[in-house]
């Protein structure tokens, strides 16, 4: 099995936080949305029920919404990157290497290897390609997306990945 294309990259922090942070898929973006916008109602709710009550002289009930609308701040916008950083760092300890590299081969298979963990996907599996400027997207399902980076590539050139993946996918479905 000769490798046609491989990627390899070097899962940084940054890089870690900037693919947690920006979702892929619909599903996945709809439920994000979702939590967001439920938090920043609670956010709203508490901070309008606390000045209600601050009005009325109510001031250990304001301090206590007060005090709620904070957590709700703290949950939406801050909490994410520390619960994604330290989910990074436990990787990066997990694995037998100082670096998180993930290498993805292409042969009649696609091969992810991170550590001492690698997946076999068959390229009937994936549904489409896309790309934007700097990353490739496998479509496994709406919500289940391998990003690729363009930089990345070691084997192979990025100009012919795309051809590349497209006709495997269509063979896949031909045959089927």
């Amino acid at each position: 099995m000769e490798i046609i294309f491989k990627s390899e990259f070097t899962m940084t922090l940054d890089r870690y936080l900037y693919f947690s942070n920006n979702l892929v898929g619909e599903e996945a973006k709809r439920k994000y949305r979702a939590w967001k916008s439920r938090n920043i109602l609670f956010l709203i709710i508490s901070l309008l029920c606390a000045l209600i009550l601050a009005l009325l002289k109510e001031l250990i009930g304001a301090c206590v919404l007060l005090g709620l609308g904070a957590g709700f701040t703290y949950k939406c916008f801050y909490q994410s990157n520390r619960v994604n950083t330290k989910v990074y760092n436990c990787m990066r300890k997990s694995l037998d290497s100082s670096d998180w590299i993930r290498s993805t081969t292409f042969t009649d298979v696609m091969k992810i290897k991170e550590g001492n963990t690698e997946s076999v996907y068959e390229y009937s599996h994936i549904k489409k390609i896309t790309e934007d400027n700097e990353y490739f997207y496998l479509w496994h399902n709406s919500d289940f997306v391998f990003r690729i980076p363009k930089d990345s590539f070691v084997i192979g050139d990025k100009k012919d990945f795309k051809n590349f993946i497209a006709d495997r996918i269509y063979e896949s479905r031909v045959t089927s």
